[in-house]
């Protein structure tokens, strides 16, 4: 909803490039030149008496400081809380103070005292210094990777708050009216999944106005990996009603929760966005007052009786605030009331909303009422001003929550939290026609009540051709045709799939082979069949749970494999190919990214020979011991893989596995390390294979590691400096962990029968300066021969 660049006329935001064409980045200025000072903004709030006048310099203070950084730690509670474990014990404890090119001292990273179970975290640099800062380059590395990883988000704390204040439960039906980017949208898919529940009886719907802004949404979300959500693209002042069945059994959906964090003019956001600084005026809130008014009246009628709306905007304008809220109230007297929420979040300093304001003309004069506006009615509405003292009484709008910057060295902030008491009447009360100024376009929730039936709502409410260029595949159900069927009769055959919801399961294409398969839940289901029919715009929905693989034998395995997005929600239903491993397994295979079956501990040999080629899951169930022996794994941790003929296969690319061995007990430093381990490895010939473990030392002294040594013909094992490729010596399943990454089978490998072989290819002979014999006539031949035929050779 925020408006497009447009190239000014005078060449205040660009200048004639060299060759004489526009450059628009020539006229900016950097953020250290822009003056963090504009006299009508200090004039304007201080008459609004936003802040106590013995706080204003503080207030202003923290304004032009730059915002600090905080993360989120994202996913369901359990797992989140074993991440936050792992970064407590292996890194945050180990960070010292910095400090930064200024002069400023920066603090480690301290947990943000309000957020619930230290899920939030602050660190008093803000951004640009932490890219640039040399003692602070390790913990910028380290928000970049968990950020990929979806360990964490990136997100402003006061952002954070509207989320928490609308306590989702997960039976809840959820609706984000204006969701982009999606950080707070991310919130309330994980409340859903609170319970950590795959598919939750509650639902998310999450809505922008701006197609592109909606894939924006839709990769902060993604990683959460929920069937339980869906992106839709319309404008939400005139949200279309959504229903469920058809005919008779046709309802309308009314939603338990509603968020709507409206488009503002962000002057809450000054710590970041320094261009507002020298652009601020007083009349950058009239314009979008009407539309906030619009979107918070079309929540209102969406929402539940019973249910919660939040209100939230990143303004200190109390016209974009508080006087919404009291429009609000006013209208719909009796019907909705504002929740004190003094009681939630406790450590959290807030100030209380405010009963009166005034509103400041182009000269910087002050009006008190609508009545004394004389020059720029069209601009000004009646539901701009306060409420009269009579109103005042009874809105309680001091239950407006204002979130101020020097309190917690934040960002600026304004939520209010509604609930809806009785359907909204169809009368409207005083004041209906001042909602809206005079240019806006009409609502259709001006019409009527909660249970007037308005079919105008269901159609689309921006031209047809805005989205035509984004047109999405259709959404098929596969349970609907014979030929459809038959892939999930398949399906469930491979996989075992027992008590499986088929009719959850659709795909994106009309005709052709289904490449991938999806899976929605039953309410999402609903909406689908319910409401595409009549015009509604789905971006995105479902999770993808099988893709389609290339089958060159299939009398052996299914066409389609498992996806780690949807591991999640098919596994509880598999009875077939879910393989138990421990956490100490699920290590080795990560690191050494094909293993051998037979290198793997017994019981998960026995499970893998009862299947043949194809995908499988692995699971370290919760209890069992973590990789370093300090405790049990608090949630399952589920991958999906490949068993092939003699190997097996994690099938998450390698960037994306720390989450799960830091889920496992893993420190950071072994999850994020990718590179072999320098560890000192013995090889021995066949005929000494019965000696089955040795202790070798690594090069860097730590303590002794008991290894399982691979036994290799004699003729290898005793010949030095003679480059093969063999299977490199694994740890032994009693010793723990295993490296940080073992080395690969293809390493190259030189020594007599009582030679250390390290992980670079050095060999240290007791015979120093002896000449290499001759190779064998038959081992040189293998040298030329394909890696397989090596590798068949050595293990047959």
């Amino acid at each position: 909803m925020g408006k497009k660049w447009k190239r000014s006329k005078k060449g205040g935001d660009g200048a004639a490039g060299p060759d004489g064409s526009w450059d628009r980045r020539a006229g900016r200025k950097n953020y250290k030149d822009i003056p963090r000072e504009n006299a009508a903004f200090e004039k304007y709030y201080k008459a609004q008496s936003i802040v106590d006048p013995s706080e204003w310099d503080a207030f202003m203070g923290a304004l032009r400081r730059s915002l600090p950084t905080t993360f989120r730690i994202t996913g369901t509670r359990d797992s989140a809380l074993e991440v936050l474990r792992q970064f407590e014990d292996d890194y945050f404890s180990h960070l010292e103070t910095a400090t930064l090119p200024t002069g400023e001292t920066v603090e480690p990273p301290r947990p943000i005292d309000w957020y619930p179970d230290k899920l939030a975290w602050h660190i008093t640099a803000p951004r640009q210094f932490i890219r640039k800062a040399p003692q602070l380059k390790t913990f910028h590395e380290f928000l970049k990777k968990q950020a990929e990883q979806g360990n964490i988000s990136r997100q402003e704390a006061v952002s954070m708050i509207p989320p928490l204040l609308l306590d989702v439960q997960p039976e809840h039906k959820v609706l984000d009216m204006c969701a982009a980017p999606g950080s707070k949208t991310a919130q309330l898919v994980e409340m859903v999944h609170g319970d950590g529940d795959a598919m939750p009886e509650g639902f998310v719907v999450a809505n922008d106005a701006d197609y592109k802004r909606c894939y924006l949404l839709m990769h902060q979300v993604k990683r959460l990996q929920s069937a339980n959500f869906m992106i839709t693209n319309h404008d939400a002042s005139i949200y279309p009603t959504l229903y469920t069945g058809e005919g008779e059994g046709r309802s309308k959906i009314m939603f338990d929760r509603v968020l709507a964090d409206v488009p503002c003019s962000g002057d809450g956001t000054l710590r970041k966005n320094m261009n507002i600084w020298p652009k601020w005026n007083p009349n950058n809130a009239l314009g979008l007052h009407p539309l906030q008014l619009r979107i918070a009246e079309r929540g209102l009628h969406l929402l539940d009786v019973g249910g919660l709306m939040v209100y939230s905007t990143c303004s200190f304008n109390p016209v974009e605030n508080e006087a919404v809220i009291a429009a609000l109230l006013k209208k719909h007297q009796g019907c909705v009331e504002l929740v004190d929420v003094s009681d939630k979040l406790p450590n959290l300093k807030r100030s209380p909303g405010i009963s009166s304001w005034s509103l400041m003309m182009r000269n910087g004069a002050f009006l008190k009422s609508f009545d004394e506006v004389q020059f720029d009615k069209p601009k000004m509405t009646p539901t701009m001003f306060p409420p009269s003292p009579e109103d005042v009484e009874w809105m309680n709008l001091d239950r407006c929550c204002r979130l101020l910057p020097h309190n917690h060295d934040t960002g600026g902030f304004f939520v209010a939290v509604l609930r809806k008491t009785q359907p909204l009447g169809r009368h409207d009360g005083a004041a209906q026609a001042a909602t809206k100024a005079k240019s806006a376009p009409v609502d259709p929730t001006e019409t009527g009540a909660d249970d007037i039936d308005a079919t105008a709502d269901i159609l689309p409410s921006v031209p047809e051709k805005a989205f035509a260029a984004g047109r999405e595949n259709p959404y098929i159900f596969l349970s609907g045709e014979a030929e459809k069927r038959a892939i999930l009769d398949e399906l469930e055959d491979f996989y075992g799939l027992t008590g499986f919801p088929r009719q959850l399961v659709l795909t994106r294409s009309e005709g052709g082979k289904k490449n991938q398969l999806y899976m929605i839940s039953e309410f999402g289901k609903a909406l689908l069949e319910a409401n595409l029919p009549h015009g509604l715009r789905v971006v995105n929905t479902g999770v993808r749970v099988f893709t389609r693989t290339d089958n060159r034998k299939k009398d052996v395995y299914s066409p389609f494999r498992l996806c780690q997005e949807g591991a999640s929600i098919i596994v509880p239903y598999m009875t077939k190919r879910v393989i138990q491993v421990s956490a100490t397994d699920l290590f080795r295979i990560m690191q050494e990214d094909t293993p051998f079956v037979d290198t793997l501990s017994a019981p998960v040999q026995r499970q893998l020979l009862d299947f043949s080629e194809g995908a499988i899951a692995l699971k370290v169930a919760a209890g069992e011991p973590k990789l370093r022996n300090n405790g049990n794994i608090h949630c399952d941790v589920l991958t999906v893989g490949w068993r092939g003929q003699r190997t097996v296969r994690c099938l998450i690319a390698k960037p994306d596995r720390m989450h799960f061995k830091l889920l496992m007990g893993s420190s950071l430093e072994e999850a994020h390390d990718d590179e072999i381990a320098e560890k000192t490895l013995t090889v021995v010939p066949l005929e000494q294979a019965g000696q089955a473990q040795q202790t070798v030392q690594s090069e860097q002294g730590v303590a002794p590691r008991s290894i399982a040594v691979t036994a290799v013909p004699a003729e290898i094992a005793t010949k030095p400096k003679a480059n093969v490729h063999r299977s490199i010596a694994t740890p032994a399943m009693s010793s723990g962990i295993p490296p940080a990454k073992a080395p690969r089978r293809e390493q190259s490998i030189s020594a007599s029968a009582n030679e250390t072989i390290t992980s670079n290819g050095e060999a240290n002979g007791e015979a120093n300066g002896e000449v290499d014999p001759p190779a064998p006539a038959g081992f040189l031949s293998l040298l030329s021969s394909p890696l397989t035929t090596i590798r068949d050779w050595l293990y047959k």
